[in-house]
Formats: C-alpha cells, sequence, structure tokens
C-alpha cells in the first residue's frame, strides 16, 4: 500500500484545500481529488473521474480500480476510472444525452482511455494534471485519420482548476506510482 506518513500529508494537504471562485472547475476537481485519495487508499492508482450533466451535476463517479482488494488485490486492467463510467453510460444507468456530457479526470487519459472515449461520445473531456508520461490528450493529431475524426467531435482541454489542485492531482497520480508499475508487471509476466 502507501507508505503512511506520505498518505497522510496528502490527506491533510487535502482537508487544507479549498474551491478557488476564480477558477470555474475547482470545485468538481476537488470532489475528484477526493475520490483519487479514495483509490489510492485501496491500493490503486490515485485517478478518478467524474460525470457531469448540463447543468453542473455530477451524475456519476468513479475511482481507479486497476487493483482492489488490498493486500490480496485483483487486477483489472479495465479498471481505470473513465473505463467504469463509460461502462455505466453505455449500461443506460445515465439518463443524458452523452454529447451533452463532460468527463473530468484527475489525470489526463492514457491511450487506452482516450480511444474508448473517443468512441463513447462524450461532448467534453476535461483533465485536472497533465501526464506528460502517459497522456494521450497532447499526441491527438498523431492518431489514424479515422480516430482524428473523431476527436474533431469531442472537446478536449485543461480544466479551469487552481494551481493548487492541479499540483495535487498530480501528487495524487504519481504517489506509489514505482510499486503500482511493478505490481502490474508481475501480473503481466509473473
Amino acid at each position: 500500500m502507501t507508505d503512511l506518513q506520505s498518505f497522510n500529508d496528502l490527506i491533510n494537504e487535502l482537508d487544507q484545500l479549498r474551491p478557488d471562485p476564480e477558477y470555474l472547475d475547482d470545485e468538481l476537481a476537488l470532489y475528484c481529488c477526493r475520490l483519487a485519495l479514495d483509490a489510492l487508499e485501496q491500493g490503486s492508482y490515485g485517478i478518478a473521474a467524474v460525470l457531469i450533466d448540463p447543468q453542473g451535476n455530477v451524475v456519476a463517479q468513479a475511482e481507479n480500480q486497476v487493483f482492489s482488494g488490498g493486500q490480496k488485490a485483483t487486477y483489472n486492467s479495465r479498471g481505470h476510472a473513465e473505463m467504469l463510467l463509460i461502462d455505466q453510460l453505455e449500461s443506460g444507468a445515465i439518463d443524458c444525452p452523452p454529447a451533452q456530457l463532460t468527463l473530468l479526470v484527475s489525470l489526463e487519459p492514457c491511450p487506452m482511455c482516450l480511444s474508448r472515449l473517443l468512441l463513447s461520445g462524450i461532448g467534453s473531456v476535461r483533465y485536472i494534471a497533465s501526464d506528460p508520461d502517459g497522456g494521450m490528450l497532447k499526441h491527438l493529431h498523431q492518431l489514424p485519420p479515422a480516430w482524428r475524426d473523431l476527436a474533431q467531435l469531442q472537446n478536449h482541454y485543461h480544466a479551469h482548476v487552481s494551481p493548487a489542485l492541479e499540483k495535487f492531482a498530480g501528487s495524487l497520480a504519481t504517489m506509489n506510482l514505482a510499486q503500482l508499475r511493478h505490481k502490474l508487471f508481475m501480473h503481466i509476466r509473473p
């Protein structure tokens, strides 16, 4: 799991954060970060996402569950927060047309999640923290032509969040990253 002191530091930092009214996405971003902290506490990646309707209400939420179950963690490659939300959307659990929804995610989507997001019909994708190593939104221009066409149907942008929340979301995503990657590789090639 996490180094207890570092995890406690994240809890204390989160308790000090308040939405800054100058940043339009701060309130929902703070909520998303709370979910991401919970994912981290459960032994998974510190990433979460919410689906927002046109009135600004959260209609669905998900925490990363690639690893869940604590010490006897099970592995689920579909357990990315974005993928779990798309599953809810495709099951009919969300009563709103996808094109009217906005997905807010704590970390820039990976290639797998971006592909599924493009196929979902969700209108907008916002991310709180950039992922310099695995984020795909900055590489949309490198997608094959059909995928670039799909990307044009969706708005992608960095969420309008305070620097403190952006930094915090990045900290959540990188906490225990080496251990989680090792766990992933050990599952794939034991």
